[in-house]
């Protein structure tokens, strides 16, 4: 028996009402991405939801409270502050599916949105996570490191309308510590016991005072006004734990700070204006055949040089006064000074300074430039740290080294490590700024008043 034209179309319906959802790859067609975004809640919501690192032994998860306002972007954020990861790695959420699957929506970092290889995902900064999550047993998930392969699942647990004093985000449990950054993806106790020092360890409450206390990167006011000099890194830093300690910095600068008066920086800088008259000289300042200074300006530049105070030993080889020897290797690497057969001269751009008598600007001018753009960034954020840490107190070379890792991305030998900022050349010149007033087993990594006042001077004037 035939059928009517009435009776196709209503089987054609009903295969349809059928199929909607179904992979249409079963059916040898492309899948297609669905649109899982709705209308936000007409009142912003705290959404409860539990995150778990999938596949880990036993469960890594942590319990947060999210205001249903926050980009994706935001909680990315979040996400990298819960489990103590730095952030300089790519990500991505993902709705209706794993990251990656074809059927599910994608939601991407700025990188991957500029690199354009998922013509289809959504920057994450443009979706708000109450356009995907309303309502208890909503989920999404989360990809960092596509090395490692972080994935997380975000589940709501609950949901509440937003009090007007609700932070942003807030912490509420959890249990056991998350695996450090680029371990390799490792997430069993056993294998997690060579790296930590208690895999158990979790904190709640000092997590939730960290998301407490640190939502100015999800929250910040438009009208900040940070030096010209740390707009690059501060956006190629982005918004994770890394950004945020930078940006705390970057504020603490707008604070009004009396600058080194004229008659101070002359003593601050005989370091340097040692260096500056004696290769002004006729013919320079002379260098043995093997290329160091001679043993008699190295006992003299040694009398002058801060870092040299307490340096044992008879201080009359270069190669055995290592903080001479690097002030002196800076100065070259500043553009100060140059060598010229045999001599150490100073440079074309050096001589016009001393010339005009502006040694001050020579020094200030030489704290940033530098041939190389990742040296250039990192010398910023130094003079940033300087700048801002109380004097006689040290750098947090920790958090300094996690700042410039999110800057500049590790290199093959892994993150930025202390000895890389001990290299720059601005850490010389102004930890041979000032007068030394203690001993360096007791100075480590602090800094005169002197040179906390001109790092702050070359980022803000």
């Amino acid at each position: 028996m035939p059928f009517t034209d009435d009776a196709e179309d209503d089987i054609l319906t009903r295969f349809r009402e059928l199929t909607d959802g179904l992979d249409h790859e079963v059916f040898g067609g492309a899948s297609e991405t669905i649109d899982r975004r709705r209308p936000e809640p007409s009142a912003v919501q705290v959404l409860t939801v539990r995150v778990d690192l999938h596949h880990s032994t036993p469960p890594i998860w942590r319990r947060l409270e999210l205001r249903s306002d926050l980009s994706l972007e935001d909680v990315h954020t979040v996400l990298q502050t819960a489990f103590d990861w730095a952030g300089y790695h790519s990500w991505r959420f993902a709705a209706g599916g794993a990251p990656f699957d074809d059927a599910a929506e994608q939601f991407l970092c700025a990188s991957d949105v500029e690199e354009g290889e998922d013509p289809d995902g959504i920057p994450a900064g443009e979706v708000r996570l109450g356009e995907l999550l309303q309502r208890a047993g909503d989920a999404l998930e989360y990809l960092y490191d596509y090395g490692d392969g972080w994935d997380l699942g975000i589940m709501v647990e609950a949901v509440r309308e937003a009090e007007e004093d609700d932070a942003p985000a807030r912490a509420t449990g959890g249990s056991r510590a998350a695996p450090p950054e680029d371990c390799g993806g490792l997430r069993d106790e056993e294998d997690l016991k060579t790296l930590l020092e208690d895999p158990a360890f979790f904190d709640v409450a000092a997590l939730d005072l960290e998301l407490w206390s640190g939502t100015t990167m999800l929250t910040g006011p438009e009208d900040d006004v940070v030096p010209a000099l740390l707009v690059e890194p501060l956006t190629l830093v982005g918004r994770a734990r890394a950004g945020q300690d930078l940006m705390d910095r970057a504020l603490l600068l707008g604070d009004p700070l009396a600058p080194l008066l004229d008659s101070a920086v002359a003593p601050a800088l005989r370091a340097l204006t040692w260096f500056l008259e004696r290769a002004d000289a006729e013919g320079g300042i002379p260098l043995t055949g093997a290329g160091y200074l001679r043993p008699a300006d190295v006992e003299a530049a040694s009398g002058v040089l801060p870092q040299m105070a307490d340096w044992i030993g008879m201080n009359n080889r270069e190669v055995h006064a290592v903080p001479l020897q690097m002030f002196r290797t800076s100065l070259q690497r500043a553009g100060i000074l140059r060598k010229h057969k045999g001599a150490l001269l100073l440079t074309r751009r050096a001589k016009a300074y001393c010339e005009a008598g502006n040694v001050r600007e020579l020094f200030l001018d030489s704290l940033v430039p530098s041939r190389y753009e990742t040296e250039e960034l990192a010398q910023v954020v130094l003079l940033t740290y300087v700048a801002t840490t109380k004097p006689g107190l040290p750098l947090p070379m920790v958090e300094i080294a996690r700042v410039l890792t999110a800057i500049i991305g590790p290199s093959e030998s892994g993150p930025v490590t202390t000895g890389a900022i001990l290299d720059l050349p601005a850490w010389h010149l102004l930890a041979n700024t000032g007068t030394v007033t203690s001993r360096l087993s007791e100075r480590g990594f602090c800094f005169s008043p002197e040179a906390t006042s001109l790092a702050r001077e070359a980022l803000t004037r």
